[in-house]
């Protein structure tokens, strides 16, 4: 079942329920939709048993956060010549749900073409607001760097990657590290070094925060992630806050930014954002893997690519391996 039916059919059995208590809080639709994205919605390709056994994998490591949630897991290829190129992955879940294990057969498919993937949780909001995951993200890396040679991690060639809510938070903490003066604006500060980030990897995420809640035209949909996005901020007015305003990379990239692969599906998602987000960084001379499709080839729905039976998600990998690749040369 998709995620947009599982959303009409779960959230209008509860709707009447938290209406009202929805008025004062975001934390009962919070509850809805993390519990719909308990599940996920990954599909394995056929052959995963054999990938998964070129692999190996630490899991729930403790970075030790000041914040809740504070585990990431590492997947690695059993045969290793070499410090390997490095993701690090924020997951997605409308920034109110969603876990690292969602990520975790598309890690051990990315894994096992030569790379190490690191699956980072966060604490969710609304228990924690912005800019607490981009906070987190600081912690992850200086796990990263204390233990790189421990998993066998080339820092030198890091990409950050994100799906779904978890591509708005990677796509901006890429922008606080290549830009100085937008890193201010945040009032945080670069952890990494820009001329060791080799690409970002974005996948179905709402580039234009304030307009988190158009996914659907459908109002029970709005409803859900007009407090989803409420949840974040930490705002009831979060559209017009300045948080959510900076935190809109259709608004801020920066020149400055690195190679991204760009991708969503073409129904219920976010195309147009990352559509957009695409034309600006060509516009600024940044090289920009795009891979969409139109509804006349598939109707593909949010979180496509992790759906390894659709012809669609397979070519999307393909393309996802060859900018690896281009991007590690």
């Amino acid at each position: 079942m998709s995620l947009l039916k599982k959303i009409l059919i779960t959230g209008a059995s509860l709707l009447a329920i938290i209406s009202a208590y929805s008025y004062f809080s975001p934390k009962p639709a919070s509850m809805v939709i993390k519990q719909l994205f308990k599940e996920g919605v990954a599909v394995p390709p056929d052959d995963y048993e054999k990938i998964k056994a070129q692999t190996m994998s630490f899991d729930n490591l403790n970075y030790t956060s000041k914040y809740e949630d504070g585990q990431l897991d590492i997947v690695v290829p059993k045969e290793q010549s070499k410090p390997l190129p490095t993701i690090l992955w924020v997951h997605g879940g409308a920034y109110v749900g969603g876990d690292k294990k969602d990520i975790t057969e598309y890690a051990t498919q990315v894994a096992a073409k030569g790379y190490a993937v690191i699956n980072m949780n966060y604490e969710l909001a609304p228990s924690a607001t912005y800019p607490t995951p981009l906070k987190q993200m600081d912690e992850v890396y200086a796990y990263m760097k204390k233990y790189a040679q421990k998993y066998n991690l080339n820092l030198d060639q890091l990409f950050i990657a994100g799906d779904s809510a978890g591509a708005q938070i990677a796509g901006q903490y890429i922008n606080i590290q290549v830009d100085a003066d937008y890193a201010r604006k945040v009032d945080l500060q670069a952890a990494i070094p820009a001329n060791t980030l080799r690409g970002a990897l974005l996948f179905c995420g709402p580039y234009d925060l304030s307009a988190l809640d158009s996914l659907s035209s459908n109002r029970l949909i709005s409803f859900f992630m007009q407090r989803a996005g409420w949840a974040y901020i930490g705002e009831r007015d979060w559209q017009n806050s300045p948080s959510t305003q900076l935190a809109s990379l259709t608004d801020t990239i920066s020149k400055n930014y690195i190679p991204t692969f760009i991708t969503d599906g073409n129904t219920g998602s976010f195309e147009e954002h990352g559509v957009k987000l695409a034309q600006i960084l060509t516009s600024y001379d940044v090289p920009v893997t795009r891979v969409f499709y139109p509804t006349s080839e598939a109707s593909l729905g949010h979180e496509y690519q992790f759906m390894m039976d659709l012809p669609q998600a397979k070519q999307t990998f393909n393309e996802l391996e060859q900018f690896l690749k281009t991007q590690t040369n």
